[in-house]
């Protein structure tokens, strides 16, 4: 662990490198452990934008609602980088679209602070 509170798991998603991830998760990694910001590897996921990484975690009983210390759930990364299919797949999964962060945002409004109007729609 490194002095963010990051697992070679966090490097290993930053990076979207799939096969190290895999066998990380296979031999133990710990696919909900938390760093200092209270994210886990499941937010770089979202942030790599790798939907079939993000579907891995989720199969592999990745807390899809953890909040981070801001209060923002995946869905909020998902929603501001603009990957519809991940959206949808973490709505499907039970994301919740109406969570409000520590600034009272939803996910909603990061797709629509970024232009993303196709999430912007589904989310509607």
């Amino acid at each position: 662990e490194n002095k963010e509170g990051e697992t070679p798991l966090f490097k290993a998603c930053k990076n979207a490198n799939e096969n190290i991830i895999k066998y990380l998760i296979k031999y133990g990694s710990n696919i909900n452990k938390e760093n200092n910001k209270g994210k886990t590897p499941l937010f770089e996921v979202c942030e790599c934008e790798k939907e079939d990484i993000v579907k891995y975690f989720v199969e592999h009983k990745a807390n899809i609602e953890k909040e981070d210390n801001e209060g923002e759930t995946p869905i909020f990364i998902a929603c501001e980088k603009g990957n519809e299919n991940i959206v949808k797949y973490l709505v499907e999964q039970g994301a919740n679209i109406n969570k409000e962060n520590k600034r009272g945002e939803i996910p909603l409004f990061r797709a629509c602070k970024n232009g993303n109007i196709n999430i912007v729609k589904y989310l509607i």
